[in-house]
């Protein structure tokens, strides 16, 4: 067994003889602790009669299954130790690798998502920019058209007043012009004649409606 695991040892990687010459000391150690074997009285073995062994003394099985005349020895030999933290350092190294192939896969999905992110904010920028420009446009053209009409609202009005102003200036020549007509209807005789300053009262008349 000593063989076996002297091979292993030299056999084994760095890192393994690192870890084998830090814990090995003490293994070895618990191996060659000797515990003595209980006590019995021979007198109560000859009547017949064993006594409980003392309370609390736990004796511990050698791996093989059999004991030495007077003692035992520690429960695992190092081969079975080489074996249990061989077996150990091979889940850590899974273990270490399937960590850093999720680092990977972290890290390539946290870039996927950031350039979709920025991709993604950039178009969004980019709408909005566009948008934004015809909202300005759009609202420039209805200010334009705003003040347009107001210009022209304004000169309405303005021709309205001249145009009522018109009109109450027309009141007095009509008046006039028609209490001349009515004046020569009451003419008698050759007086009632059609002549010039009819025609041209009738003209300013026309004129006026």
């Amino acid at each position: 067994v000593t063989d076996s695991f002297t091979d292993s040892f030299v056999n084994s990687s760095p890192e393994t003889k690192l870890l084998l010459e830090l814990l090995l000391p003490t293994c070895v150690t618990s191996s060659e602790v000797l515990v003595s074997q209980p006590h019995y009285d021979s007198r109560a073995v000859a009547q017949g009669v064993l006594k409980e062994s003392p309370v609390g003394l736990e004796v511990p099985q050698s791996s093989s299954g059999s004991g030495t005349t007077g003692y035992r020895s520690a429960k695992y030999t190092p081969a079975e130790w080489f074996s249990n933290y061989h077996s150990i350092l091979q889940q850590a190294g899974t273990d270490h690798h399937e960590a850093q192939s999720i680092q990977r896969e972290s890290r390539t999905l946290y870039q996927d998502t950031k350039e979709a992110t920025l991709q993604t904010q950039a178009e969004g920028t980019r709408l909005l920019g566009e948008r934004l420009q015809d909202i300005h446009y759009w609202k420039s053209e209805l200010q334009r058209h705003i003040d347009h009409l107001l210009t022209d609202t304004e000169t309405l009005l303005a021709l309205k007043t001249r145009l009522e102003k018109a009109l109450d200036a027309t009141e007095t020549p009509y008046a006039i012009t028609t209490d001349n007509l009515n004046c020569r209807t009451r003419r008698l005789g050759p007086d009632l004649v059609q002549d010039t300053v009819e025609e041209e009262l009738m003209k300013v008349v026309t004129q006026i409606k």
